[in-house]
């Protein structure tokens, strides 16, 4: 599908105006747009789409919006990868050893504070600008708020006690964390707030793909009621349900097309059909664009996720990092009637047969026994189609298997058909839209209220619909990976049936929910926050999910033995002691750290 041609092209002129980012604390807000620049309807608008720029992230695993780092190689979905002793920092990540002088850590921070700067010097300028219509005023007010917002979500979720950063923090960027007593201060109501203007103030439809409608900042307002209500406030989950209801009865996406799950599942991870029904907040990629080296606004994420096979995605460009987890993989094995198995110990036993240590060269069967077909389409195994490249090889396409494991992932590369067309050409990058809130996330969050407030059997309704889809494979060749017009494996999937386990009770419903979360969304950067704020509801999720990976997976891989994880402090990101030291303002520090750093 055509990519939204407003948004990219400005992107293209933002390098013009805005500088590399530096560290926030330290530096001010980057960005060199004069005033007599920005106080005119065409330089906000540019402005505005700096801001936006910010969502693409950078090269590596830290800042790009599938958040494989923080979210997924965090939550046990995936290993590093590549080789043993490369980007250690990492690896304090997975083991949960971080600390403060982490690089890694660094990155995030910086880049989401540069981003958050841009979003304010939108909303300094934009009262300044004459000639504006008010309606268009409007609308870059509430998309700005927009982005704000979602920039402090991602902070506020991997730091905790993030400081909120408005305007004001233009000039004076060294903002506190903490109250005058010394508390930390719970910027959760501010984001909330954010949100909710836009809500309130964008339109139900917009000229260009990339861009939040109301229905996008209203989804992104619940999401951000259902994670106040995990951190002790069970009335957000009451209003989180009237959002959430709204949506799924009303909401359209940016081109007013009624809201609902793609046909097929990878159609999600499709450059074809993108921005469809599925799609409430996408981040828009381009490439051969006429942007610096063809490549600047492409999905930067595979050149560290790419293959070192030149036989393989990213035609061996890539660094190779990122080898879903035999844990993760474990959790697409399903019972006789398709559905899940819960129990760690019977799941594990049941294990997915795998490749470790096999050459490519020698005979290998995959594995017989009963899977869950989207298995298939977000990890690449041994004997299975990998996209139209062929059968993947196994270990010939593997760095280090012994160090990462016999797997790779697979939502995001591109067709081996469209290379140099969804690819800049002699690069890893390419031109895949990242979602940051698709339609089946919102349904499972809905199920998850649902389920705290006792609603079993709605719950229930949410999450069948969204296995559902893959229920039958009729409706089209690509539902299911196939092999000579067959299905490649044994898949199975089922529906869940009314009053019976899992949805016979609240706690065993949302552990179905959590379950059906890392089957939908597995490897889309969800894993680690999910785990974690269930926990922090329910005491138990992050510990045993967690610990669970970190145990089971150390039997197989040795980096990972004798890591564990500890709610307190792991839970919560330390800040960059950098940054920490860099606050220092009237002679005292303005940024505390985290409990435990």
């Amino acid at each position: 599908m055509k990519k939204s041609q407003s948004i990219i092209f400005i992107m293209i002129c933002c390098s013009m105006f805005f500088s590399c980012s530096k560290d926030f604390i330290e530096q001010g807000p980057v960005g060199s747009f004069p005033e007599s620049v920005l106080k005119t309807p065409d330089g906000i608008r540019k402005a505005l789409v700096g801001a936006y720029s910010s969502l693409n992230g950078t090269e590596g695993l830290e800042r790009t919006p599938a958040q494989a780092l923080f979210g997924s190689i965090r939550g046990g979905e995936a290993n590093r990868g590549s080789g043993n002793g490369v980007q250690p920092q990492m690896s304090q990540i997975q083991r949960f050893e971080v600390n403060t002088s982490n690089s890694s850590v660094l990155l995030f921070f910086n880049h989401f504070a540069d981003a958050i700067a841009r979003t304010n010097l939108v909303l300094k300028y934009l009262p300044q600008v004459e000639g504006l219509d008010p309606q268009d005023a409007k609308n870059i007010e509430a998309e700005a708020k927009f982005l704000r917002a979602h920039y402090h979500f991602m902070m506020k979720r991997v730091f905790k006690n993030t400081p909120w950063l408005d305007v004001e923090s233009l000039n004076d960027p060294k903002v506190s964390n903490t109250d005058d007593g010394g508390n930390f201060i719970d910027i959760w109501p501010k984001i909330a707030a954010d949100f909710k203007y836009a809500v309130d103030n964008l339109p139900q439809t917009q000229a260009d793909f990339g861009r939040p409608n109301k229905w996008a900042a209203k989804a992104y307002y619940a999401k951000t009621l259902v994670y106040m209500g995990n951190e002790g406030d069970d009335a957000n989950y009451t209003l989180a349900k009237v959002e959430f209801d709204d949506l799924i009865a009303n909401g359209v996406n940016v081109k007013g097309q009624k809201y609902a799950l793609n046909p097929n599942y990878h159609d999600n991870f499709n450059t074809q059909k993108e921005n469809g029904p599925e799609s409430v907040f996408q981040v828009q990629h381009s490439v051969n664009d006429g942007s610096t080296n063809n490549w600047a606004n492409a999905n930067l994420e595979t050149l560290f996720t790419g293959l070192q096979a030149s036989d393989g995605p990213t035609l061996g460009r890539g660094y190779a990092y990122f080898n879903p987890s035999q844990w993760f993989v474990n959790k697409f094995r399903v019972d006789a009637n398709g559905l899940p198995i819960f129990n760690h110990t019977a799941r594990n036993a049941a294990f997915v047969k795998n490749d470790d240590g096999i050459e490519s060269t020698a005979p290998f069967t995959p594995d017989a026994g009963l899977i869950d077909p989207r298995l298939d389409w977000t990890v690449g195994r041994r004997g299975i189609p990998y996209l139209d490249y062929g059968l993947m090889p196994g270990k010939a396409w593997i760095r280090d298997q012994a160090y990462g494991g016999p797997y790779i992932s697979k939502k995001f590369f591109t067709l081996k058909s469209r290379e140099g067309v969804d690819t800049a050409p002699g690069t890893p990058y390419n031109n895949l839209n990242i979602d940051i809130i698709r339609y089946a996330d919102v349904l499972l969050l809905a199920a998850e209220v649902e389920a705290r407030i006792g609603s079993e059997a709605k719950a229930m309704e949410y999450v069948n619909m969204v296995r559902n889809r893959m229920v039958n494979n009729t409706a089209d060749p690509e539902n299911w990976v196939l092999r000579n017009g067959v299905p490649a494996a044994n898949y199975k999937i089922g529906l869940y049936s009314a009053g019976t386990f899992p949805f016979d009770s609240k706690t065993n419903a949302l552990k179905a929910v959590f379950f059906e979360r890392t089957l939908e969304l597995g490897l889309e950067g969800h894993r680690a926050y999910d785990a974690i704020r269930f926990g922090a509801e329910d005491q138990t999720t992050d510990l045993d999910e967690l610990n669970g990976y970190l145990q089971y997976e150390s039997t197989l891989r040795g980096f990972v033995s004798g890591a564990n994880y500890t709610r307190a402090p792991d839970a919560v990101i330390p800040i960059p002691q950098q940054a920490v030291e860099n606050s220092f303002k009237d002679g005292k520090i303005t940024l505390k750290q985290n409990p435990g750093y």
